[in-house]
């Protein structure tokens, strides 16, 4: 299968080396793989272009910063600067990858197996994992119902059934719930490990990532039920019952303010439901 893969990276200088090389030493070649300089003021667009001379199925776009970095939405934005510039079409996978990543050898080949064997497979991901004292542990925002933003991968009618991603905050949760609503099924690939090279939400802090969390959960149509229920998930990390607050102010104001609504009412429906169903399978 074909891999289109698209890499949004800003000041990446120190990580994408590493990427580039596992990349290289894939079993399976991605056909087209795009890297995309978000305005980095470091020398990421140096350590891309000089790779791109070396395979000829890596290339380089750079896209000027025109305002501050936002979480969700500029990662998106820099990913359709990529995709935009190609006719993805062309491909039967479509790949977002973040650039702080090392690939095990044969996670394009394994991953391809997988849509290949699964013609009703939509989107599919290995799992992040982060060094720890010579050991590699799963990243503490794991889960196996959900594939992580960082390592997607869609099948391009997927990708097109479901309208491509949103550009903002919640893109990779509705995107899921989108693809499951369609008929499409979502997979994750539990010993499939992706190592990280910085813990997620470093960039920005626990805090306000919790506090996005709670807004993003009332975007997409939560109750308050299941709002309590992912601030008690929440409760059970550091720092506690901190973050298990903040998520919940995230929501108050957001209700408060009335926040804009990402998704329909038949799709925020199908959520909660699906939501409930998972909820009640831990449970019992």
């Amino acid at each position: 299968m074909k891999f289109l893969i698209i890499t949004p990276a800003c000041n990446e200088e120190k990580n994408l080396p590493d990427l580039i090389q596992s990349m290289k030493n894939q079993s399976l070649l991605p056909s087209k793989w795009i890297i995309v300089d978000d305005g980095s003021i470091d020398n990421t667009s140096h350590v891309i272009q000089t790779a791109a001379l070396t395979y000829s199925w890596l290339s380089y776009l750079r896209k000027n910063k025109t305002d501050m970095r936002a979480p969700g939405k500029s990662v998106i934005e820099t990913f359709y600067f990529g995709l935009d510039s190609d006719i993805y079409t062309e491909y039967d996978l479509i790949m977002k990858l973040d650039a702080d990543l090392i690939l095990p050898s044969n996670y394009l080949e394994m991953i391809a197996q997988k849509f290949i064997a699964n013609p009703n497979l939509g989107i599919c991901g290995g799992v992040c994992v982060l060094k720890n004292d010579g050991q590699y542990i799963l990243e503490k925002e794991t889960n196996l119902d959900h594939v992580r933003g960082a390592i997607k991968t869609y099948h391009r009618d997927c990708f097109i059934s479901i309208g491509g991603l949103l550009r903002q905050m919640g893109w990779d949760t509705v995107d899921e719930h989108s693809a499951r609503f369609k008929g499409w099924g979502v997979l994750v690939l539990p010993d499939l490990q992706v190592i990280h090279q910085r813990v997620t939400h470093k960039e920005y802090g626990f805090i306000k990532a919790a506090f996005r969390n709670g807004k993003m959960l009332y975007s997409i149509r939560m109750d308050f039920i299941l709002l309590i229920g992912n601030c008690i998930k929440k409760c059970v990390k550091r720092p506690y019952l901190l973050l298990a607050i903040v998520m919940f102010l995230g929501y108050l104001k957001a209700f408060l303010n009335r926040d804009q609504l990402i998704v329909s009412r038949e799709l925020g429906s199908f959520i909660r439901k699906y939501r409930y169903k998972k909820l009640l399978e831990r449970v019992f």
